[in-house]
């Protein structure tokens, strides 16, 4: 696993040992999966464990949001696109916002049906304010052979700062998260390491490096203005 819900505090050490499913990934995503899933990754200390499926909704859902991160109309966006990942990929993703230890916590295995397919995306602020990183992934076995684990930390170095979430805000932070998520899942040519330009950059995707006014204006437009004020100075005095 790349990293257990340790917020969440979920038991899913069976899941770590499922065996990973035969897909129809292509050879070049086989032997980079293999040798990613040599690499060691950090563990993390896990919290008391939480049971509350109280806090669970009373029907089926891909999004909890207990911290109303999100909009209502986001919420059903959301869960939208993750049905219809579900269906094209044949992999779960799933959305949990919260703040330990207000949380489900080993109720959404069973809520989710959490197997080697599923990730849990869980958005964490903690109890204390200006937690270093908010995102984290639970991610099974079996979603190794099309994202490795290079890929998840690199995601959550992007979007789940406090840095970029203090400039962007908890919801740009998720839904930028989730589309890089559903777009390396849904391309398998792509096999993502890192989180695509066009994500992470939206604006140097479009436009490069430069930005379109420079390229109009060039880096110093206030030259442009001075002749049109020295000629409106010859025409009428100064």
């Amino acid at each position: 696993m790349l990293r257990f819900l340790v917020l969440l505090a979920l038991n899913l050490a069976s899941v770590a040992a499922l065996r990973v499913l035969p897909g129809p990934a292509c050879t070049r995503r086989n032997a980079l999966a293999a040798a990613a899933a040599m690499v060691p990754v950090a563990a993390s200390a896990r919290p008391e464990g939480v049971n509350k499926p109280e806090l669970l909704p009373d029907y089926q859902t891909n999004v909890i949001d207990l911290e109303r991160f999100l909009t209502s109309g986001q919420v059903k966006q959301i869960d939208k696109q993750l049905m219809e990942l579900e269906k094209a990929t044949g992999f779960k993703l799933r959305l949990l916002c919260q703040a330990y230890p207000r949380t489900p916590g080993l109720a959404i295995k069973d809520y989710w049906n959490v197997d080697d397919n599923t990730i849990v995306f869980v958005v964490d602020k903690g109890s204390k304010a200006g937690a270093v990183n908010i995102l984290n992934f639970n991610v099974g076995e079996g979603v190794k052979l099309a994202l490795p684990n290079q890929f998840w930390t690199r995601l959550q170095s992007t979007f789940g700062t406090t840095f970029f979430v203090r400039d962007n805000g908890e919801d740009v932070a998720i839904l930028r998260s989730i589309d890089t998520i559903d777009y390396c899942l849904r391309d398998e040519l792509a096999y993502c390491t890192d989180v695509p330009i066009q994500f992470k950059n939206p604006s140097q995707a479009m436009y490069g490096a430069q930005d379109p006014a420079t390229k109009l204006f060039g880096t110093d437009p206030g030259k442009i203005f001075d002749g049109v004020s020295n000629a409106a100075e010859k025409l009428f005095g100064a």
